[in-house]
């Protein structure tokens, strides 16, 4: 609910449900659900949505001194330009505006809806999270988006892309893995304790994974013998 100050109350679930359900229908009904640029259908934004919704409330919860109302309500609307954005190049500033206009159509406070759309407008800048001088609820927001489709999520999604293939095998989808799945958690971006965290729990899963497949695939493994030719994962 939201309360006569047109500021969102805590704890309301039902407000954020009916947020989710406005961008999934948006993306839908605008052919923004599915990204364009690669041929992944069984990847969808209104599920990256939700999940980067999740990361939010786990890395929120706990923190003092911040408005967790608007580091949610921002990861609800932080994709949804895609549905208008023909290249995806502008997709955050489109955002801010789709997310702006809906907060005002439903009584939101000014105050509220022009942090939240900066929030929006900005998420993509992933530069600033080095920066000193962002506020705090930009950078979870950033770590947020981050956070999804990495670690396991992102071993899944390098199978399902090779299972789409023509030709198919264990050691193309075990190359694949390597070189998108595990290179893109070498580097910790993080820059909360929680996220850091999180991040590197990702990161052990990839490596034990590509370590154990390489086992099982004998990848580096001498045909003569059963000596390991490891690389250092």
């Amino acid at each position: 609910m939201i309360d006569e100050n047109g500021l969102l109350l805590r704890g309301d679930g039902k407000l954020y449900d009916d947020m989710l359900k406005y961008v999934k229908e948006f993306l839908k009904e605008n052919d923004g659900e599915v990204t364009k640029i690669f041929n992944y259908p069984f990847r969808k934004r209104s599920e990256h949505t939700r999940r980067v919704f999740m990361w939010a409330r786990r890395l929120v919860d706990g923190e003092s001194s911040i408005n967790k109302e608007a580091v949610l309500v921002s990861s609800i609307f932080h994709d949804v330009g895609y549905a208008i954005s023909l290249d995806g190049s502008k997709h955050a500033e489109d955002s801010a505006l789709i997310c702006e206009k809906y907060l005002h159509d439903n009584g939101f406070d000014a105050g509220f809806i022009e942090f939240v759309s900066y929030l929006v407008k900005n998420h993509s800048n992933k530069f600033l999270m080095t920066s000193d001088d962002i506020p705090l609820e930009l950078i979870l927001l950033m770590e947020a988006d981050l956070l999804d489709e990495t670690g396991a999520l992102s071993i899944l999604w390098d199978c399902m892309a090779e299972g789409g293939k023509q030709y198919q095998s264990y050691e193309a989808s075990y190359k694949r893995i390597v070189n998108y799945s595990w290179e893109s958690v070498q580097v910790n971006p993080m820059v909360t304790d929680k996220a850091k965290a999180f991040w590197d729990d990702k990161q052990k899963l990839v490596r034990d994974f590509v370590k154990h497949l390489s086992w099982d695939l004998a990848i580096g493994e001498s045909s003569s013998n059963s000596e390991r030719l490891y690389g250092s994962f």
